[in-house]
């Protein structure tokens, strides 16, 4: 099972972490993360899988303690499911979880690409001061691994403000905006030559 740390639910199990590693699932995760609680039915909708399947894919993701079933509606007569934590972490032990860690980014990068690409199909409808919010772009930085920390905790202190927004609060005028980050150092290596940590000699002509 999964341990929970300061509301986050960290996955080291490979299974648990190959759990995730599904379109629907992330759809699903992604809505309860957010503070929903849905039924199979209303989770279906966001799926495009019909609720018998969804109920399946709730169920696997109960399995690893990811999400549980919530208080019955006062109907009673389909109970909606909740996230066990507001985010998911997943302890890296590689080479024991790295095939399911790649299956996951994989799913996660193909969802976010989807996303983007939907918004911009339909920009020309979105109304003007929504048209040109979205944001695409990379850069290299030759960085010590301290530095990188420095970078990923100052993006991270930059959304604090907003944390709230991720659940709960939803102020008029606003809407979900997916914010992705992908920080991975380059398979290329400094070479032997090269300077103190920091520096970097001129390549030999």
């Amino acid at each position: 099972m999964p341990k929970e740390q300061d509301g986050r639910i960290v996955l080291s199990d490979p299974r648990a972490i190959r759990a995730l590693a599904h379109p629907a699932r992330l759809a699903i995760i992604e809505a309860l993360l957010a503070g929903d609680e849905l039924t199979a039915t209303e989770c279906a909708s966001l799926t495009g899988l019909s609720p018998s399947a969804t109920s399946y894919h709730l169920k696997a993701l109960q399995r690893w303690g990811i999400v549980e079933a919530g208080q019955p509606r006062a109907d009673g007569r389909d109970r909606p499911w909740k996230a066990t934590g507001h985010s998911i972490a997943v302890s890296s032990d590689a080479p024991r979880t790295v095939l399911a860690e790649t299956a996951v980014l994989e799913v996660f990068l193909d969802r976010n690409r989807a996303l983007a690409t939907d918004f911009l199909e339909h920009q020309a409808d979105e109304p003007a001061q929504w048209r040109d919010t979205m944001e695409l772009g990379n850069s290299d930085y030759w960085l010590t691994p301290g530095e990188l920390a420095e970078v990923s905790a100052a993006l991270r202190r930059v959304l604090e403000p907003y944390e709230q927004r991720r659940r709960g609060s939803r102020p008029d005028g606003s809407r979900r905006v997916r914010i992705a980050r992908l920080i991975v150092p380059r398979g290329d290596s400094p070479p032997a030559d090269a300077g103190p940590a920091g520096t970097a000699r001129a390549p030999a002509p």
